[in-house]
C-alpha cells in the first residue's frame, strides 16, 4: 500500500477513536471531531430528570449481558457496572476504587466499593465478583473474554478485595476483560435468561422488559454516586425499520437511534438538530477458508490486492471512517516488515492465474443486513474482474453464529468493534484466538507467534513479538481487514454527555437540555 494512503488511513482512525468516545459535543464526521474541542456549553444547560427515549434496530437480549451485543448497547451499562471501565485516558474506576498491579504484571490487587447496594437492596461484595467470573466462565456463557479469565486465579482476600494472578501480563487486558465482565446479583442472575430478573448496582434499575418490544429504565435513587444519574427514565424503544426510527427521531418522539445504515444515519443527522456519532470503531474483515480453492495463498493474496476498499468506504458507509488493511488498524507506525495488500487488480490477475484457479467458486457467508450486502456487492465485483466466481450466502444471526462456531462458516464477512490491544485480541477473537477459532484450520507456526505476543505483555519485547505475528498473517492472507468505520448513532442537540464505551451507553451524566 503506498505510504500516503496509509498514512491518510492512520490520521482516519485516529479521528474515529475521538468519536467512539463521547457524543457530548456531537459530531458530523470523524475528522470534523478530530479538529473541534466541547465547550461544555450544551451540558451546562441541562435540567435534572427528563425521559430519554432511545429507538433500537435489534431486540435487547438480557441473556447476553456479560457479551457485548449490539442489541443491548443503549441499556446494559445502564443496570450492570464493571469493576474497571476502559476510558479514553485509561481504565476508569467503578465498583473498584483503586488497584495495584505487581511488579512482575503477574498480580493485580482491587480494592472494591464499599457501600455499594443491588437494586435488590443486598449489599455488594467480593463474593459477587467471585460468582460473576464462575458464570462467565460456564460452557454455556457468551462472556467474550472467558479465554482471558480462564486462565486468571481470582480470590477474595476480603470482603472488599479481590486478587487476580495470571500467568501472563495484565496491563494489556486487564482493564478490558473486566470491562465486558459486568458485576451480576448471585441472588437473582438466573433471571437473566429470561428477563425476569434484571439486577444490577448502575444508575438505573429496569422497569419493565417486553421481549422483543423494549426495556425500560427509571433511576435508582440509591445509587453510590451522589447526584448521578441526571436522567428520571431511559426508554428504549425496539424500532427495526430504519424508515420508522428516522420518522420517530424527525417528529421529536425519540431523542437517540441506532442501529440503522450509515448512510440513513448520515442524511439523518444533516436534516436539523441532530448530529451523527458513533457508538465505537468497527472494523470490518473478510475471513478465507484456506481449504479448497483457496488453500493457495496465491489465491487468498489475488483477494486481498482485488478490494477495493476506499470504494467500501465511500459507498457503503458515506465516506465514514478509512480503509485499512493492516492487521492491527490505527497502529502508528505499523508493527512488522511486511507490506498490506494495495489494490492493484492486475497483480490479483496475475496470481489467479498462476495459481490455475480462473473460475474458482467463493461462496462468502454474512448476517442478513443491508451494509454486509451491499459490502459483499462491492467484493463480488471485485473477485469476478480478477477471475472467480462469487456467491452470496446470507444467514439470519442464529445461523450465522451457529456455522461460524461449528467451523463450518468458510468464507465470511466479520466485524468487531475496534477497542482491544492486540494481547487481547489474538486471545479472544475468533478470527485470531487458537481455541475455538472460526477458523477450520490453525496454520502451522502460528501458536508459539501467538504465545509470544501474550507473554510479552507491554515490554521491550512486545513490539518484535507483535511485528512476527503481523507478518504472518500478512503472509498467510486468511484475514483480509477492509475498513474501519464508526458505528452509527443520531442524537438530538436536546441530549448532552451521551458517552459511549466499549460495553454501551455510559448514561450516568447523559441529560437533557429541556
Amino acid at each position: 500500500m503506498p505510504l500516503s494512503r496509509r498514512g491518510r488511513s492512520v490520521r482516519n482512525v485516529l479521528a474515529l477513536t475521538l468519536v467512539s468516545v463521547t457524543l457530548a459535543g456531537g459530531c458530523r464526521s470523524a475528522v470534523e471531531l478530530a479538529d473541534r474541542e466541547a465547550t461544555g456549553a450544551d451540558i451546562a444547560n441541562c435540567v435534572d430528570g427528563g425521559t430519554l427515549v432511545a429507538a433500537v434496530a435489534q431486540a435487547p437480549v438480557p441473556g447476553r449481558v456479560l457479551a457485548g451485543s449490539a442489541a443491548n448497547v443503549m441499556w446494559v451499562r445502564g443496570v450492570f457496572e464493571p469493576l474497571l471501565a476502559v476510558g479514553p485516558d485509561g481504565p476508569v474506576e467503578l465498583l473498584a476504587t483503586g488497584y495495584t498491579i505487581s511488579a512482575d504484571d503477574r498480580t493485580a490487587v482491587l480494592r472494591l466499593r464499599e457501600g455499594v447496594r443491588f437494586h435488590t437492596g443486598r449489599a455488594f461484595t467480593a463474593q459477587d465478583v467471585l460468582y460473576t467470573v464462575a458464570r462467565a466462565l460456564e460452557p454455556s456463557s457468551p462472556s467474550s473474554v472467558k479465554a482471558v479469565l480462564s486462565r486468571w486465579d481470582v480470590r477474595a482476600t476480603g470482603d472488599h478485595e479481590i486478587t487476580i494472578i495470571s500467568p501472563a501480563p495484565l496491563t494489556p487486558v486487564l482493564a478490558s476483560v473486566l470491562d465486558n465482565t459486568p458485576i451480576l446479583d448471585r441472588e437473582t442472575a438466573a433471571g437473566l435468561e429470561d428477563g425476569s430478573a434484571l439486577v444490577g448496582t448502575g444508575p438505573f434499575r429496569v422497569d419493565r422488559f417486553r421481549p422483543g418490544a423494549e426495556v425500560s429504565l427509571v433511576r435508582n435513587d440509591d445509587y453510590w454516586q451522589a447526584g448521578l444519574p441526571r436522567l428520571d427514565r431511559i426508554d428504549n424503544v425496539v424500532v427495526p425499520d430504519t424508515t420508522a426510527q428516522i420518522a420517530a427521531m424527525r417528529s421529536g418522539r425519540t431523542q437517540l437511534a441506532y442501529g440503522m445504515t450509515t448512510q440513513d444515519a448520515d442524511t439523518l443527522a444533516r436534516s436539523g438538530r441532530m448530529e451523527l456519532g458513533s457508538t465505537q470503531n468497527i472494523l470490518y474483515a473478510l475471513v478465507l477458508d484456506p481449504r479448497g480453492p483457496l488453500a493457495d495463498v496465491r489465491v487468498r493474496q489475488a483477494i486481498g490486492h482485488a478490494i477495493d476498499r476506499e470504494r467500501i468506504v465511500a459507498q457503503v458507509f458515506a465516506g465514514q471512517g478509512a480503509p485499512d488493511a493492516e492487521p492491527w488498524p490505527g497502529a502508528e507506525p505499523a508493527p512488522g516488515s511486511e507490506s498490506p495488500p494495495g489494490w492493484d487488480p492486475d497483480r490479483a490477475r496475475e496470481l489467479v492465474r498462476e495459481a490455475g484457479a480462473e473460475g474458482a467458486a467463493v461462496p462468502i457467508t454474512i448476517i442478513n443486513n443491508p451494509q454486509l450486502q451491499a459490502t459483499y456487492q462491492i467484493l463480488a465485483n471485485n473477485l469476478t474482474e480478477i477471475g472467480l466466481r462469487p456467491s452470496l450466502v446470507a444467514l439470519t444471526a442464529p445461523d450465522y453464529q451457529s456455522r461460524l462456531a461449528a467451523g463450518d462458516g468458510g468464507n465470511y464477512l466479520s466485524f468487531r468493534a475496534q477497542s482491544e490491544t492486540a494481547s487481547l485480541l489474538v486471545q479472544t477473537n475468533p478470527d485470531y484466538r487458537l481455541r475455538g477459532a472460526h477458523r477450520p484450520v490453525t496454520p502451522p507456526g502460528y501458536a508459539p507467534l501467538v504465545d509470544a505476543v501474550v507473554a510479552a505483555g507491554a515490554g521491550p519485547a512486545a513490539g518484535p513479538a507483535l511485528g512476527r505475528l503481523s507478518d504472518r498473517i500478512l503472509d498467510d492472507a486468511v484475514v483480509q481487514n477492509l475498513v474501519v468505520v464508526p458505528g452509527p448513532v443520531v442524537r438530538s442537540l436536546d441530549v448532552q454527555a451521551a458517552t459511549f464505551g466499549p460495553s454501551g451507553l455510559l448514561s450516568r451524566e447523559t441529560c437533557m437540555t429541556r
